[in-house]
């Protein structure tokens, strides 16, 4: 039978299968507090996500996950160390590159769906180009292609309100990568769904991945939206505790490994499925 296979945590990013790195994180420290009450909420944290993968982020609370997802979108910044995307280290840029950074190179998928409700599924997704300046002449082709492959096509003349919890999250999905991002960061994304709309929702990604070539970064607390990675890191204490990988095995066997490792980290198991 195949196996998952753990990869030295000191050995980060040597098995990328030496794709480009679109992330790439290098003893990343988040600290917290004065000096009488000091919280390490990350204490040296590295890994490396190749261009292309789909790598799902799992711990108990306060293990230290939704901090390395805070600094490596920027809304918070490390303490030390380094976060580099596409090459270029984010923590060294300034509030103007900053903004330019998220703008062009981030992708979001927010588990409140986080659309605007004044606006038309179309208009949401069109957003994301509207904001970089694209073309008008090309926005409409795009959006309607990236709304066709991901199967919300039928709703783009619905408001958010007129939308399902999965459709929503569906259209965030189109939003997130209708840009072509060099990163996309999904945090929680089926946190808000029912067990149905989940699973489209991560058939959705594992289709954006597989297909489409997205690098995908999804924070998770569900052991089963972990099994449509292609390699899980677990966080504990804000360090890297361990990491799988799926390799050959099926997503039932892989989902089986996550649940173990959950299990020794004595965190949340949910499955949603």
């Amino acid at each position: 039978m195949a196996e998952a296979y753990a990869t030295p945590l000191h050995a980060a990013g040597a098995a990328n299968g030496g794709r480009p790195l679109a992330l790439s994180v290098r003893q990343a420290k988040k600290v917290y507090g004065s000096r009488d009450s000091v919280t390490h909420a990350l204490d040296g944290v590295s890994f490396d996500v190749a261009q292309g993968e789909f790598v799902g982020v799992m711990g108990p609370s306060g293990s230290g996950k939704t901090t390395l997802l805070n600094c490596v979108s920027t809304i918070d910044k490390v303490t030390s160390g380094q976060i580099i995307v596409d090459g270029k280290d984010i923590t060294t840029l300034s509030k103007r590159a900053l903004a330019k950074f998220r703008r062009d190179e981030l992708g979001f998928i927010f588990q409140d769906f986080n659309l605007l409700d004044t606006l038309n599924a179309m208009e949401n997704i069109a957003l994301a180009l509207t904001i970089k300046h694209v073309a008008p002449s090309q926005v409409t082709t795009r959006v309607q292609n990236i709304a066709a492959a991901l199967g919300v096509a039928e709703v783009l003349k619905r408001y958010p309100n007129q939308m399902s919890g999965g459709q929503k999250q569906r259209v965030a999905a189109a939003r997130a990568i209708v840009g072509d991002p060099k990163l996309i960061l999904a945090d929680e994304p089926t946190g808000a769904l029912d067990s149905r709309s989940a699973a489209v929702l991560l058939e959705t990604l594992e289709m954006m991945n597989q297909k489409m070539g997205a690098t995908i970064m999804m924070v998770t607390h569900d052991s089963y939206a972990a099994s449509f990675t292609n390699r899980v890191l677990f966080i504990k204490d804000g360090r890297l505790f361990n990491e799988i990988r799926r390799g050959a095995l099926s997503r039932e066997e892989f989902f089986a490994r996550i649940m173990e490792v959950v299990a020794f980290l004595g965190g949340e198991v949910s499955h949603v499925a």
